[in-house]
């Protein structure tokens, strides 16, 4: 016997006509199903594409909210800020960390922070 008489030799499928036919509900259930899928989908993507802060935008922000903090804590803070980002301490710095009475411009710190958010970020 021959796959073909043997395939015509079968019986043909008894399914109901209402469950064979395409109706309206079924339109409807596909149409749910792909508004649930792009909803997912939709989600999904949101939190792939989000805008994400660069390194040197934080540490600027970071930098400018130290600010408003008194001297000492302000430099315990850039030198925190200068660790986490892994750049090289300016000259002083430990001398001024240790000791309130010696005088430290914070600027080179700043710039050392920043210098340092810009190489790691690339």
């Amino acid at each position: 016997m021959t796959p073909e008489e043997l395939v015509a030799s079968l019986a043909p499928v008894r399914v109901p006509e209402s469950f064979a036919r395409f109706g309206l509900q079924d339109a409807f259930a596909a149409v749910a199903l792909g508004l649930v899928a792009g909803l997912l989908l939709s989600a999904v993507l949101r939190v792939v594409t989000r805008r994400r802060p660069r390194r040197a935008e934080t540490a600027r922000q970071a930098i400018a909210a130290l600010a408003t903090c008194n001297p000492q804590s302000r430099l315990t803070g850039l030198a925190a800020l200068l660790r986490d980002y892994g750049g090289t301490a300016p000259p002083k710095l430990d001398a001024a960390l240790y000791d309130p009475a010696v005088r430290f411009d914070p600027a080179p710190l700043e710039t050392a922070i920043l210098k340092a958010a810009r190489s790691r970020a690339q």
